[in-house]
C-alpha cells in the first residue's frame, strides 16, 4: 500500500521508521589518521620534487658560475701572460740598441791546463762554469744589439796579457771577466771586484750587474770589492790594464752547494740580466742615449784607472805576484792562490789576511 492510499484509509500519514546508524569511531580515528599519513607523504613527496628540482637548477647554476669563474681565470691568465710578454718585449726592446753602437769584452775566467777552483767532489771546474756564463752573455748581449769579443770560446789557457790585450785592441768599452769563488769555510753569495781607484764606470758597472743578478736571486750579496783579496793596496791584473770600465764577476761559491744549484737554475737568468746591466751602464754614462744610439765615436775609457793617467796605484805588484808563480798559481805552504786571476799572494804580507780559512778566487 502506498502512502497515499494508507492516509485515504486510516486518515493519517502512516508513521515512518527512523532508522538508526551506528558511528564507528574507531574506524573513522584511523582512517583520519592514515589520511594525515597520506597527505605528510604527499606533501613530503612534493617538497623533495621541489628541492631536486631547484637542486638541479642550482648545480647547473653552480656549474656554469664555476665554468664562468675557470673561463674568467683563464682569461686572467692569459691577460696576465700577455701582459708579462708585452712587459718582456717592452723592457727587451728597451735595452735593443743599434747594432755596433756598443762593443764590450767578455772574459771567461781561466781555461785549458789552467782549471781554476772546483767543487768539494773535485769534478766541477771553474773554466768550464765561466765558459758557459761567458757565452750565455755573449749571445744575450748579441741580440740586444752589442758588439762582443770573447777572451775564449773553447777550453784555452790564456795569459792575463792576451785577454787585456783583446779588450785593448778591439777598443771595447767595457770589459767584464766572469769567475767563481771557493772556501774551506761555508761562504756562499756573489760579489764584484773593481779597480782599487774606485773609477765612477767601473764601479757603476760593477753594482748594475750585482743587482741585476739579485733581482733574479743568489744565496747573498757580498757587493762590490775593490783591489785584491786580503790586500786592497793592489789589483786584479785584468781590472788594471784594461783601458775600459772593468770587473770581475765572481758568479757564486763552487764550494757552496746552493750556489751551484742557483747557478744551473738561473744560468740562463743570469747572462740576461748581466746584458741588461751591461746596456743600462752604458747608457747611463751618456755613451748611448735613451734609444740606443752612441753618442761618442770614441771608446769608453775608465780615466781614473793608472793605465790612463789616473791614481798610482800600480798593476806591477799584482804582475808581480803572478810571475812568482809563474803567471799562475798552484798553492804551496804559506800560499794561498787566488783562481781568481791565477796569481798567488803570499798571507805573511799583510796580518790581517784569513788565517783560519783558505778563500779562492
Amino acid at each position: 500500500m502506498t502512502e497515499r492510499e494508507f492516509e485515504q484509509l486510516y486518515g493519517r500519514k502512516p508513521y515512518k521508521k527512523r532508522v538508526r546508524y551506528k558511528i564507528y569511531w574507531g574506524r573513522i580515528f584511523i582512517a583520519v589518521i592514515i589520511l594525515v599519513l597520506i597527505i605528510y607523504l604527499i606533501v613530503k613527496a612534493v617538497s623533495g620534487l621541489i628541492s631536486i628540482i631547484k637542486n638541479t637548477g642550482s648545480s647547473d647554476s653552480s656549474s656554469a658560475s664555476a665554468a664562468a669563474a675557470v673561463s674568467q681565470a683563464q682569461s686572467e691568465d692569459r691577460d696576465s701572460a700577455k701582459s708579462s710578454k708585452t712587459k718582456k718585449q717592452e723592457s727587451a726592446a728597451a735595452d735593443k740598441i743599434a747594432d755596433g753602437a756598443l762593443t764590450v769584452c767578455i772574459d771567461a775566467g781561466h781555461g785549458g791546463y789552467d782549471a781554476g777552483t772546483t767543487d768539494m767532489t773535485g769534478l766541477r771546474q771553474e773554466k768550464a762554469d765561466t765558459l758557459e756564463a761567458a757565452l750565455k752573455i755573449k749571445a744575450e748581449l748579441e741580440k740586444i744589439g752589442v758588439t762582443v769579443v770573447m777572451t775564449r770560446e773553447d777550453d784555452t789557457a790564456l795569459e792575463h796579457s792576451e785577454r787585456c790585450a783583446a779588450a785593448n785592441d778591439a777598443k771595447a768599452d767595457m770589459f767584464v771577466s766572469i769567475h767563481r769563488s771557493s772556501s774551506d769555510r761555508d761562504y756562499q753569495g756573489v760579489e764584484v771586484w773593481v779597480n782599487n781607484a774606485k773609477p765612477e764606470y767601473d764601479v757603476m758597472l760593477a753594482g748594475n750587474i750585482l743587482s741585476a743578478l739579485r733581482e733574479v736571486g743568489i744565496s747573498e750579496d757580498r757587493g762590490v770589492q775593490f783591489g785584491y783579496v786580503g790586500n786592497s793596496s793592489v789589483n786584479y791584473y785584468v781590472n788594471a790594464d784594461t783601458v775600459m770600465p772593468s770587473c770581475i764577476v765572481e758568479l757564486g761559491f763552487l764550494s757552496s752547494d746552493l750556489d751551484n744549484e742557483l747557478f744551473d737554475e738561473h744560468i740562463d737568468e743570469y747572462a740576461a740580466a748581466a746584458a741588461r746591466a751591461i746596456v743600462k751602464t752604458a747608457k747611463e754614462t751618456g755613451l748611448l742615449d735613451s734609444s740606443g744610439k752612441r753618442t761618442d765615436p770614441e771608446q769608453l775609457i775608465s780615466k781614473e784607472k793608472e793605465i790612463n793617467g789616473g791614481s798610482e796605484d800600480s798593476s806591477q805588484a799584482d804582475e808581480q805576484q803572478g810571475d812568482e808563480n809563474n803567471g799562475y798559481g798552484e798553492q804551496t805552504d804559506g800560499e794561498v792562490y787566488n783562481t781568481q786571476e791565477n796569481e798567488a799572494y803570499d798571507p805573511s804580507q799583510d796580518a790581517d789576511y784569513y788565517t783560519e780559512d783558505t778563500l779562492y778566487y
